[in-house]
């Protein structure tokens, strides 16, 4: 952990002084600033590429970055069912023990 906390630029009193959460929050934030910008360079490849076949195409077709190649990032995610919503409602009450208050009659 400390060569990881060492690598952000952390002096060792800055590391010693970080909580684990706080450590962990760290390298969180670092590992998605990280993931930005991987993301931003292969969209600008995706670009360029576009750009390099655009005039290969017919004379009136266009090509997108997207008609090449679709991220992982970019799908959209499948909706959830209500049978999963429902299950995973019940899952989180019972994690965090919420206590989930009873609607009165005024409130129907």
């Amino acid at each position: 952990m400390e060569a990881i906390a060492y690598g952000f630029g952390l002096l060792p009193k800055e590391f010693w002084s970080l909580t684990f959460h706080e450590f962990f929050l760290l390298q969180r934030g670092r590992n998605e600033q990280l993931q930005i910008k991987e993301r931003f360079e292969w969209e600008r490849t995706r670009w360029l590429a576009c750009l390099i076949l655009q005039p290969h195409k017919k004379k009136n077709s266009r090509l997108n970055p997207t008609d090449l190649v679709k991220f992982e990032w970019e799908k959209k995610e499948e909706k959830m069912d209500l049978e999963k919503r429902k299950k995973a409602a019940e899952y989180a009450v019972k994690k965090y023990k919420i206590e989930i208050p009873k609607k009165k009659e005024k409130d129907l």
